[in-house]
């Protein structure tokens, strides 16, 4: 009999935006979704389509001058993170639940060495000596790969490569084996080979930890490699979920087919690869009505504009946000559904 899963971190109805000329502007509206134990997420879409601020929402790391979470729960094992104080949070953090950032330059700080960051996290979170953090630190540089692992801690973030730099931060975020782990585009800017070793090692983590991960990227690569479940985003809501096989050979919504044409086929090099046309739309212009993504798509029809579609099951466990499958869509017999405009 199958082991079933249990819930890790279940997202109900969440709104985040931020204030312009003190009017808030919604980044992520009506977010719904869950992590399972042990499962890997992947968390795709353009830039601009609110998933970094899904990661900040449930890590609690927004700007507090601008940022708020107007609506909705973040439940991590039972608990609404949103209930708990900066403190609280401060425990959760690095222990419990991790996050790679996108620019491992930018979150290592310049002035500290590689075993200052390292032991200031278990000295924050353990009762370790100085002695045996060190030697804790030394251990999980070896972990994701460092060589030199001893000399290592006594250098600066600028003395090492992206790559090297992107483990520091892995090394980090799994220092208190946490439960959840948060990649935000973690393969960013690095190059191909380097991308191969960094998703290997969090594929080894994830096999060796059972680590829950909640990988954010628009590198759709990326997601073939390793995702169980992917989540599609655009401009702030999701328009399709599913498993990633069922997603990859059965897409629903036009976006990610749109998404999925833009990949680079070898067995066709001489095709020209597919845009999608346009621009997601800021927060400041949102559409009002009607499916955020009619401007663009080609499957367009003259109710796309007003009619606003709802995330509905299409097959089991396959959801999209599309009035092409939206069983509570009123179909006008004077419309045929799939009509281009």
């Amino acid at each position: 009999m199958p082991k079933q899963k249990q819930t890790l971190l279940d997202i109900k109805n969440l709104y985040t935006g931020f204030f312009i000329n003190n009017e808030l502007h919604h980044a992520i509206t009506n977010i719904n979704l869950t992590i399972d134990s042990g499962e890997i997420i992947c968390i795709v879409g353009e830039s601009g389509c609110g998933k970094s601020v899904l990661a900040l929402s449930v890590m609690q790391l927004l700007p507090s001058v601008n940022a708020k979470v107007s609506q909705g729960e973040i439940i991590f094992q039972g608990d609404n993170l949103l209930d708990k104080s900066i403190k609280e949070m401060n425990q959760i953090r690095g222990k419990s639940i991790s996050m790679i950032f996108q620019e491992p330059m930018t979150a290592l700080n310049p002035v500290f060495t590689i075993g200052f960051h390292l032991i200031e996290v278990l000295k924050n979170h353990t009762d370790l000596s100085k002695k045996d953090a060190m030697s804790k630190a030394i251990d999980l540089l070896q972990q994701v790969g460092i060589p030199r692992p001893d000399k290592i801690m006594h250098e600066y973030p600028h003395q090492l490569s992206g790559g090297m730099r992107q483990r520091i931060m892995i090394a980090i975020a799994i220092a208190l084996h946490p439960k959840l782990l948060i990649a935000d585009e973690p393969t960013t800017a690095l190059d191909v080979t380097v991308q191969a070793q960094i998703l290997e090692l969090l594929k080894d983590i994830h096999s060796k930890e059972n680590t829950s991960i909640m990988l954010v990227t628009h590198d759709l690569g990326v997601v073939a490699e390793m995702a169980d479940r992917v989540v599609v985003m655009y401009a702030g809501e999701i328009v399709e979920s599913s498993t990633i096989h069922y997603l990859f050979a059965h897409p629903r919504h036009p976006y990610t087919l749109a998404l999925l044409g833009s990949i680079p086929d070898l067995n066709h090099d001489k095709e020209k690869l597919q845009t999608v046309k346009g621009v997601v739309p800021s927060i400041q212009n949102m559409p009002q009505q009607g499916c955020r993504f009619a401007s663009r798509c080609t499957k367009a029809f003259k109710d796309c504009t007003n009619i606003t579609p709802e995330l509905s099951e299409v097959s089991d466990n396959h959801f999209a946000r599309c009035l092409l499958y939206d069983a509570c869509y009123p179909e006008d017999s004077s419309t045929k559904k799939g009509e281009n405009k």
